[in-house]
């Protein structure tokens, strides 16, 4: 096991440290066209050799494997899109095996990898990206194993003492702390509400515990510690909680919550709140009118007129042009802000 760890480690070390190749801010020459590489990539081929390739890892023939990876990249016979294409799949196809399926010497050579085709950025022409991103591809595996390395330690951890669990996720890379908040939805609702309340009580010197305790009460269906969370919380794990509510309760209870927020929590947190939860809870008509009410709203208003003009639903865009035409002050500024929103129909 120690072994497989520091693998695992060396691996992910060796990924963080690569140069990022996921856009380069100068033009690559000679740079693809997207649709002509695509047409370039022999997809049959790399099915029939990626195959073998994985039966290599899955029996731990690293040489074996290294030696076709480097056949495979300097390939004269493959087009350059045909060979990014096929270190890319075969990539993706590992996040799918266990953590020790390859060593650490295949994950950093495939973390170094210099990719040939290069296509101009979809939204920004004269950035280049790669067609096919090995490099992020390998950091997403490493990520996964991770997440999945930390799901199986802390059902452990949380199986133990929830002191310890907590430890851990505080020790955790970001990839690991994810596979910490997935154990939450594999045990029972009493060691969530414990570990909820033990997080609740840490907060105070440890902000970063903000998710785990949101996350841990909403696992455990207590509303009270949920508020909680998000009256104690800081930082970045307070969009991450609010994101959580937004998926995981009903629409009424969102509501709710987004109203008790927007009435006792400061400016930052209601912004944050109104951009997260609004937008689910825009069928009530009780948040329709809170929303409508705060628009005016010196520190709100604006984040108010963003959900709002995002909004598609004609008795909203209705109740807008209203305001933005015969209104005054900061709430008609703020209407014709949000109009400026309003999303485009589709055209059949």
């Amino acid at each position: 096991m120690h072994l497989i760890t520091t693998a695992l480690s060396a691996a992910i070390i060796l990924l963080a440290a690569s140069i990022n190749v996921s856009a380069q801010p100068h033009m690559k020459d000679p740079l693809w066209d997207r649709s002509t590489a695509m047409q370039f990539v022999d997809k049959a081929r790399a099915m029939d050799s990626l195959k073998p390739m994985y039966e290599m890892a899955r029996s731990g023939d690293e040489a074996g494997l290294m030696r076709a990876l480097t056949g495979m990249s300097s390939d004269p016979d493959l087009t350059a899109p045909s060979r990014d294409y096929m270190v890319y799949s075969f990539t993706l196809g590992l996040g799918d095996m266990r953590a020790d399926a390859v060593s650490s010497e295949v994950m950093g050579w495939l973390a170094a990898y210099e990719p040939a085709t290069w296509v101009a950025h979809e939204e920004h022409p004269r950035m280049a990206v790669p067609l096919f991103n090995v490099r992020a591809a390998a950091q997403g595996v490493a990520n996964g194993w991770e997440r999945q390395k930390a799901l199986d330690s802390a059902e452990r951890a949380l199986g133990e003492q929830p002191a310890q669990f907590i430890s851990e996720y505080l020790a955790a890379t970001q990839a690991g702390q994810r596979g910490y908040i997935d154990a939450l939805e594999r045990v029972p609702f009493e060691k969530t509400l414990e570990l909820s309340r033990l997080a609740l009580e840490m907060l105070a010197g440890s902000p970063e515990l903000t998710h785990l305790a949101a996350r841990a009460a909403i696992a455990s269906g207590s509303s009270e510690l949920l508020r909680r969370s998000i009256a104690l919380g800081q930082g970045p794990g307070l969009a991450r909680a609010f994101k959580d509510a937004a998926a995981e309760l009903s629409a009424e209870e969102s509501a709710s919550l987004l109203e008790d927020v927007m009435e006792k929590e400061s400016d930052s947190k209601a912004a944050l709140a109104i951009a997260l939860l609004a937008p689910g809870t825009l069928a009530d008509p009780a948040v329709r009118d809170l929303m409508f009410n705060a628009m005016a709203d010196q520190n709100l208003g604006a984040s108010v007129a963003l959900v709002l003009g995002s909004s598609a639903d004609p008795e909203i865009q209705s109740r807008l042009s209203e305001i933005a035409t015969g209104g005054a002050g900061l709430e008609q500024q703020r209407a014709q802000l949000a109009i400026s929103f309003k999303p485009a129909r589709r055209v059949d």
